[in-house]
């Protein structure tokens, strides 16, 4: 089937630290220390409580913060938005950056003893120094440890090599789920959820039950139920024995379920985006009463049966033991476990489950043009094009129009070409026409339907397809060190496959940014042919987003459902010139770092790091530049600015826009001027980006703390700007010196 969209794990965050070895920024005072005062003495033994450290930087309005306990091997969690740190929290590796009043709280935590007294520290960069401290002994973990309830009435009823436990939740705030052990040694056959191990999985608050299976009949089992809280604390547990046996002949009702998809214009798969027909057989001898169902409902039958929002299935006529019921869906949340329930005039109980994987919503990704010519001879157009990858891709449907003076002239019909056919001739092409647009619209075997994509073809001027300031880069599939150039990214053992994109030959101006955001703090403008920096990653994907919408394009990213920034919580706005323009926000957020990206857009975004290191070295069809170091050169001043080029008055700074050399693609400033940011996120170890284990071909590295950085700055050495140079932030962090490049899909 089709890649899924990615959803963006998160993961804490330690604030900026460069991934090379070259000091950002440097020191011209003594350390200012401020310790924090020794704990209350108790009857336990405690790790040493954090310090701070101050350092002031040349940079205005930056300091240095670092951290540090007396406890020999004592690990430090903190945050900076008044949260209590957990382990779960940003682990202090290296010192911390920071643009703005900060306030920290710090824990260190060593294996054995107890962890520290929680520490706060408020910075003033007013100040340049920790203006307030105090240590806090009242909270001694660096968690929650209050011990969850126990789940109640717990029971449980012997089936046929199974077991069903019931129980009423524990009434705790903070449940996470509730973990079944039991004392048998066959693995669990579960249901609801993945196991832990081969004997327990984890139940999740609100079931009220399980079916534990692949029991053996005749063998007493015990079983433990365990209430886990949020932070991992578990009760003491409540147990209950049971044995499997098989039953005698009608004791007990049995159900077998099963799922129908319908099969309609020619399809024979087992998807759907209507309905799906569930069929409940009753295989036990009975007349049945009633049979109800619901999407998570109680494995409880006689409370499934009771509840008021579960549904009723319908008897089929000639056969009371057959009931069935439709799912109908208009996406793809209607997929999950579904529960049925059935009693009989005996009043014989009893619940079952099926999970629904079966819907598909998926749009096929679109057909790509490869070549398309116009006969003058023949009065006739002349297209040829690739299909998609997507196993079910069935057919694509072409619409057209052509250019006349200013008014774009809709034909009046629409061709459908099948699956296998990947060409087609236009006939009775007017040939005082301008040029004719070609409308593509791509349809798998379920009717999910791709989004257009246009091509125009030149009747009697020249036209491009590609957007205006941007450059059609062919993509490939790459395998291994391609670059010959000790890539970090593009290594042995790995492929990636670099779709066609369209790249923007420079690097965003401040005239392109301020049209829908504005610039952070009191950023010195350069003037509006100028890379815009002091950006944070945020930033970047705000703007992407408002230009998509502008250009009604479909936005790459999404919070939630909700694809314009305007509208994410969390982000700034202000009034600039009489128009509301906007700013991602200042501080790490979590919920903007898990944002979805879509990989089948066509709106603008930024490239991962891999799209970046193809691009900067003039891959096209898979084909580098093995012999530049730099994108574009082996001589650094040809192509980029640097430190070594950059001086104004003593002083280095950014450059206008396409200054130097483009590289062999036509795409200028991909070294130095401002870094790059990238989508990805990356793993950084003392001091180093490690390579990348979690990755995908559409979004890079998938999981790490820090957003990747590439091309280098103009206050950054030669060796820093080469095209297999590798950087690393945060990304709530600005910097004069950080900007974006755009990329689009090509299809």
């Amino acid at each position: 089937m089709k890649k899924s969209r990615f959803l963006l794990a998160c993961a804490a965050t330690i604030l900026f630290v460069f991934a090379s070895c070259k000091p950002e920024v440097k020191i011209v005072e003594k350390e200012k220390l401020v310790e924090v005062e020794k704990s209350v003495e108790v009857d336990k033994t405690y790790t040493e409580p954090v310090t701070f450290t101050v350092v002031e930087s040349q940079t205005e309005g930056q300091l240095s913060v670092t951290m540090a306990s007396k406890t020999s091997g004592a690990i430090i969690y903190y945050t900076t938005d008044s949260t209590v740190p957990t382990e779960q929290s940003t682990k202090y590796t290296s010192a911390v950056t920071v643009t703005q009043d900060t306030n920290f709280t710090a824990v260190a935590i060593k294996e054995g003893i107890e962890n520290s007294p929680l520490s706060y520290a408020k910075i003033s960069i007013k100040e340049k120094k920790v203006v307030e401290t105090k240590s806090v002994e009242v909270i001694k973990n660096d968690k929650d440890s209050t011990i969850p309830a126990n789940v109640t009435n717990l029971a449980a009823t012997a089936k046929d090599t199974r077991v069903l436990l019931t129980w009423t939740d524990a009434t705790d705030e903070d449940i996470f789920g509730y973990e079944v052990t039991y004392s048998g040694t066959t693995a669990i056959n579960r249901a609801v959820v993945a196991p832990i191990d081969k004997t327990s999985m984890i139940v999740p608050q609100g079931a009220g039950g399980c079916y534990v299976s692949g029991l053996t009949n005749g063998t007493e089992y015990t079983f433990t139920v365990k209430t886990m809280d949020t932070s991992e604390n578990k009760s003491e547990g409540v147990t209950v024995r049971a044995t499997p046996v098989a039953p005698a002949a009608g004791e007990t009702l049995r159900i077998e379920l099963s799922v129908a998809v319908p099969h309609e214009n020619g399809y024979t798969g087992n998807k759907s985006n209507t309905k799906v027909t569930v069929a409940a057989n009753i295989t036990t001898a009975s007349t049945v009463k009633k049979v109800v169902w619901k999407k998570n409902g109680s494995l409880i039958a006689k409370t499934l049966l009771a509840d008021t929002e579960a549904s009723q299935a319908t008897v089929n006529a000639d056969n009371n033991a057959i009931w069935i019921f439709d799912i109908e869906a208009t996406d793809e949340t209607a997929n999950g476990t579904y529960t049925v329930a059935a009693i009989d005039e005996a009043g014989r109980e009893e619940a079952e489950q099926i999970t629904i994987d079966n819907f598909d919503f998926t749009p096929p990704l679109n057909v790509k043009v490869t070549d398309a010519v116009y006969s003058s001879d023949l009065s006739a157009i002349i297209i040829n094009w690739k299909e998609p990858n997507d196993e079910d891709y069935d057919h694509v449907v072409i619409t057209s129009s052509y250019k006349e003076d200013v008014e774009n002239i809709p034909l009046d019909d629409s061709v459908t070409v099948s699956k296998g056919t990947k060409n087609k001739t236009f006939i009775n092409i007017n040939n005082s026409a301008k040029y004719y647009t070609y409308s593509f619209v791509s349809f798998d075997e379920l009717g999910n339907r791709s989004k257009t994509y246009s091509y125009k073809v030149s009747v009697s001027i020249t036209v491009s397809n590609v957007p205006e300031g941007f450059v059609e880069v062919n993509g490939a599939v790459v395998t291994g060190d391609w670059s010959k150039l000790y890539s970090s990214v593009l290594i042995d053992g790995r492929t990636v496959t670099i779709r066609d994109l369209y790249v923007c030959d420079h690097e965003t101006t401040e005239a392109e940014f301020k049209k829908y955001c504005y610039i952070y703090g009191s950023y010195y403008s350069y003037g509006d042919n100028y890379p815009v920096g002091k950006v944070n990653w945020y930033d970047a994907i705000v703007y992407c987003n408002l230009r998509s919408i502008a250009e009604k394009l479909t936005p790459a990213y999404s919070i939630g459902n909700e694809t314009d920034p305007s509208k994410w919580e969390g982000v700034q706005s202000k009034i600039v010139d009489g128009a509301t323009k906007y700013q991602g926000p200042n501080n790490k957020n979590e919920t903007w770092d898990a944002l979805i990206y879509d990989t089948t857009a066509d709106g603008y975004r930024l490239p991962t790091e891999a799209e970046w290191e193809y691009i900067a070295c003039g891959g096209n069809n898979g084909i580098p530049e093995t012999q530049y170091e730099w994108s574009g050169s082996n001589n650094v001043d040809e192509v980029g600015w640097y430190y070594g080029n950059s001086k104004v008055n003593d002083y280095s700074q950014i450059h206008e826009i396409k200054g130097k050399l483009p590289n062999t693609l036509g795409i200028y400033d991909m070294t130095g001027n401002v870094r790059e940011f990238c989508y990805d996120w990356c793993i950084y170890n003392d001091g180093y980006i490690a390579n990348c284990e979690e990755s995908t071909p559409d979004t890079g590295c998938v999981s790490g703390s820090r957003r990747i950085i590439r091309g280098g700055g103009y206050y950054d050495d030669s060796s820093a700007t080469k095209v297999t140079a590798r950087k690393s932030t945060t990304p709530e962090y600005r910097n004069e010196a950080y900007g974006f490049r755009l990329v689009r899909n090509a299809n």
